[in-house]
């Protein structure tokens, strides 16, 4: 499990070391920095998939498109270098990055640092083979190496920029993707390919059949009641049609026919119940077109998402996914110990943003409620009553 992200002298942060849980929840203002913890993580994913011999990070890619090294790089202190770093629970690997060439569309990796064992190691970048962004030596001797490739390698990112309903949805590689893409494209082919797959015990409902396709549409339902699906592959074309209906009554609807909430939920419900356990899967805005009940209802699944094996970081301003949580929290679904909750604010002249992290209890209490910190409601409440 990733215990930590590390940032320094990239995009908005001059340095931040996040801790992070089971269930990550980041949260606060526009543009205080919350996507840019997120896209260093997705930067490494990006390139150990698309590249696994790369000695450079990949800004554009398939999952993000950032620019070029002058757009990452953090413009206040004017440095040249940046590092990402992630903490496991064996080890930490800094990668220092260096932008010589500003214009340039990959990053060179100058450096990196390895701890395992409490001993430091440190080497260059582009001087020895690297595989998945790290020495092919130290990933043929290092298990806990193997285990941090594989985790980037299989990371599942699903972003703010889902994919609406569709007419046909493309076909894809089981060799060459393994998640449903980053704006939840390859879904319907995902719930054909990998249709038997039986999800993590945790997550199974006990009235379907124990298969990724049966449990997903389960869970639809869940949502959204008397909820299915059907996936159908087109004859002669690799693409295949995703039928939803919202009532037995009913035959299956074209997806542009039912509610974009059902279309928006679906690459999450797939995602998770369609991992491995150990995966991380990082999910923008979960509440997307979500009703509030429907919103609560995916805190608490996210919830036991993570109590039962997963790794889930997630975006949010919806303060029904943060009341979801913490009605799992006091329905005893998930544990204190296994929720990180982080409030950013933005940053001011040449000092980092504030990162508060309330702690919360088995209740669902929260240790402290900062400013902007999912208040709105009051603040519009004091207003309207005339408490002002």
């Amino acid at each position: 499990m990733l215990t930590q992200i590390m940032v320094e002298h990239f995009k908005c942060f001059k340095k931040l070391k996040l801790p992070l849980a089971p269930l990550t929840l980041l949260s606060g203002m526009n543009a205080s920095g919350k996507s840019t913890t997120l896209q260093a993580l997705i930067l490494l994913q990006q390139t150990v998939t698309e590249q696994e011999w790369s000695t450079s990070l990949f800004l554009n890619g398939e999952n993000i498109t950032l620019g070029a090294a002058s757009d990452v790089i953090d413009k206040v202190t004017g440095r040249r270098e940046f590092k990402i770093g992630l903490q496991t629970d064996q080890v930490e690997s800094v990668w220092t990055l260096e932008a010589d060439n500003r214009a340039a569309l990959a990053v060179p990796l100058k450096q990196l640092a390895w701890r395992e064992s409490h001993e430091w190691q440190y080497f260059a970048g582009q001087q020895i083979p690297y595989r998945y962004l790290l020495p092919q030596s130290l990933l043929e001797k290092s298990p806990s190496a193997q285990q941090l490739a594989t985790m980037l390698t299989r990371l599942s990112y699903i972003s703010a920029d889902r994919m609406g309903p569709r007419e046909t949805y493309p076909m894809s590689n089981p060799q060459q993707h393994t998640t449903v893409g980053p704006r939840g494209e390859r879904t319907a082919w995902f719930l054909h390919q990998f249709a038997d797959h039986k999800p993590i015990t945790g997550l199974l409902r006990h009235e379907a059949v124990p298969t990724l396709q049966r449990q997903t549409e389960a869970w639809l339902s869940h949502f959204f009641p008397q909820a299915a699906l059907d996936i159908q592959p087109v004859p002669n074309a690799n693409l295949v049609t995703l039928g939803l209906r919202t009532n037995k009554a009913t035959n299956y609807h074209r997806p542009q026919n039912v509610g974009y909430g059902l279309t928006h939920i679906l690459p999450i419900l797939t995602a998770c119940l369609g991992a491995k356990e150990s995966d991380v899967i990082v999910i923008e805005n979960p509440e997307s077109h979500l009703h509030p009940a429907g919103q609560a209802e995916m805190g608490e699944f996210l919830a036991l998402c993570a109590n039962s094996g997963l790794q889930i970081i997630l975006e949010t301003h919806s303060d029904h996914i943060l009341n979801g949580i913490r009605r799992a929290l006091k329905k005893q679904l998930i544990t204190p110990e296994q929720v990180a909750i982080h409030f950013f604010r933005p940053r001011e002249d040449e000092d980092d943003g504030v990162v508060i992290s309330p702690l919360v209890d088995n209740l669902g209490n929260l240790s402290e409620w900062p400013e902007n910190f999912f208040d709105q409601f009051d603040k519009d409440s004091q207003f309207l009553l005339g408490w002002d």
